[in-house]
């Protein structure tokens, strides 16, 4: 993921790769199985591979799994790791096994409470979020909380899924599929197909069983493992849907289910697919901050006049792509791209202005221009994993004519986002079906689930999270920051305390609204 500022970071996402190396620099500059069923076998002896006593704690394998480009996080040296074997078929749990690395910070309290941290994305390492939590989670959970964490099955050192994705399909422009500057996806197809038919041919018979269901398993199976009658689970964007299935699986056992940034039910094409809306909402609170700042940006003295600008720039660029001094063109639709990536929080906001008013006055100087990073790739494993889980999760259209006319379409919807929440992923050439569709959402259960949600978030908007919030029904409830970024600040203020007195108790989850933390 992009590092975020100091003093700002939060539970980590791990989102799509939309634009997250193209502007790397800049940004640090600048389910075939009812719930009951599950519910029936979670606590039988014949569950668990090994009991809590025969877990080997020791340090944890070297940080640089290059799932997704990520800097290397600074690890807590209270952080020790061990290995859990897990079905790779949940059918045939005597069959092939996966290892799964897990990781654990001990708070040292006497009788703490346990919190699994789940990664977002999917694609990148989740091995190194406790040390992240201990700073991005309230004080008062952390001091008493024995912190969780693990690679989902398939990436980083949990037996990683490999498909041999050639390496230009492995770039940070092919990564999120914009069409090109005229509009055409016929270079998105040609790119979906490839890696589609890369992971046919190396990935084999395994490719069905890499899917969220399954990773909720996988937590299940950890609990049991450590001999815990119940776990709790945090996780931010794509780890709230793990956390929606892991809490309608298995709601006895859940423990609380804390979800940051909320991915709606379907799962991660349904978040892609609202992604326009988000970025829409989000481009205001730019807008109005970038409009306070004319004089220094020159994008316009309102938010309807930077808008305004914004796309006239998009427009003129993709009718006369603006050459780099690295050899590379800015089309409109990549400046598009960039944009996305940058209106993930508000300490990147000065960067995108920077971005953009370079691109309007039609030259991008030297310093901001090697800062982009178009040609930056992905390893093969952040890929691999990621399409795997996206496309085994959901049923996506084949009809490559259909995705065309998704895409203009919601160009004309949402020019912000210029059609790509609508194209075409790999998944229109899926070689396999996924072995368990993920379960909608259990309402009935514990009140045990509490969402914490930004109003203007551009990966995951706010009408989605209330969409995921009815149809939990009186299970959750949700704390509302008045904030534009995607990712909840929970160390301190409002949010903090409803987040603290949320997974340190058994009261039910209280919905309120929080002002942005200063």
């Amino acid at each position: 993921m992009r590092a975020l500022p100091e003093g700002r970071r939060r539970h980590p996402s791990r989102r799509a790769p939309v634009a997250l190396a193209v502007v790397a620099s800049l940004l640090a500059g600048a389910v075939a199985c009812s719930a009951g069923t599950e519910r029936r076998t979670a606590g039988s002896p014949t569950a668990a591979m090994s009991g809590g006593s025969a877990l080997r704690w020791g340090p944890c394998p070297a940080a640089d799994a290059g799932t997704g480009g990520a800097a290397p996080v600074r690890r807590d040296p209270r952080q020790r790791c061990t290995a859990v074997h897990v079905p790779l078929d949940y059918r045939a749990p005597s069959g092939r096994r996966l290892t799964i690395e897990v990781s654990r910070i001990r708070s040292g309290a006497p009788r703490p409470q346990s919190l699994m941290t789940g990664q977002g994305g999917p694609g990148g390492s989740g091995l190194d979020l406790p040390s992240q939590a201990v700073s991005a989670l309230p004080v008062r959970v952390t001091r008493t909380t024995d912190l969780y964490g693990l690679d989902y099955r398939g990436i980083g050192h949990s037996d990683p899924l490999h498909c041999g994705i050639a390496h230009a399909d492995r770039t940070a422009a092919t990564g999120f599929s914009y069409p090109a500057a005229d509009g055409s996806i016929d270079a998105n197809v040609a790119w979906a197909r490839r890696t589609a038919g890369a992971c046919t041919q190396h990935a084999g018979s395994t490719l069905p069983f890499f899917n969220t269901v399954n990773i909720a398993r996988d937590i299940n199976r950890i609990r049991i493992a450590l001999g815990l009658p119940t776990l709790s689970y945090t996780g931010t964007s794509y780890g709230t849907f793990v956390g929606q299935v892991y809490a309608s699986l298995y709601p006895a056992t859940s423990g609380r289910v804390l979800l940051d940034s909320t991915v709606p039910p379907g799962g991660v094409r349904a978040a892609i697919q609202n992604k326009g809306r988000g970025v829409e909402d989000a481009f205001g609170g730019f807008a109005r901050w970038a409009a306070d700042r004319d004089s220094t940006y020159h994008l316009g003295d309102s938010a309807p006049d930077v808008r305004r600008t914004v796309l006239s720039t998009v427009r003129e660029l993709n009718r006369t792509p603006l050459p780099l001094m690295t050899g590379k063109s800015l089309t409109g639709n990549l400046l598009l791209e960039a944009e996305e990536a940058l209106l993930e929080q508000q300490g990147y906001f000065p960067g995108l202005a920077e971005l953009l008013g370079a691109a309007h006055a039609g030259s991008i100087p030297a310093d901001v221009t090697s800062k982009l990073q178009f040609g930056s790739v992905f390893p093969d494993n952040f890929f691999s994993a990621q399409d795997a889980i996206v496309c085994n999760d959901s049923v996506w259209p084949k009809d490559v004519a259909e995705y065309r006319r998704r895409v203009t379409r919601s160009a004309a919807q949402y020019p912000l986002t210029a059609g790509s929440p609508a194209n075409i992923w790999p998944c229109a050439f899926w070689p396999v079906a996924g072995s368990d569709h993920p379960p909608k959402p259990v309402p009935h259960g514990p009140h045990n689930i509490l969402m914490a949600q930004n109003t203007e978030d551009p990966s995951t908007p706010l009408s989605e999270a209330r969409r995921t919030l009815r149809a939990f029904g009186g299970r959750a409830a949700m704390v509302t920051v008045e904030e534009t970024g995607h990712g909840v600040a929970m160390a301190k203020g409002c949010a903090a305390d409803a987040v603290a007195d949320f997974l340190l108790s058994e009261s039910p989850a209280r919905s309120r609204r929080c002002p942005a933390a200063q």
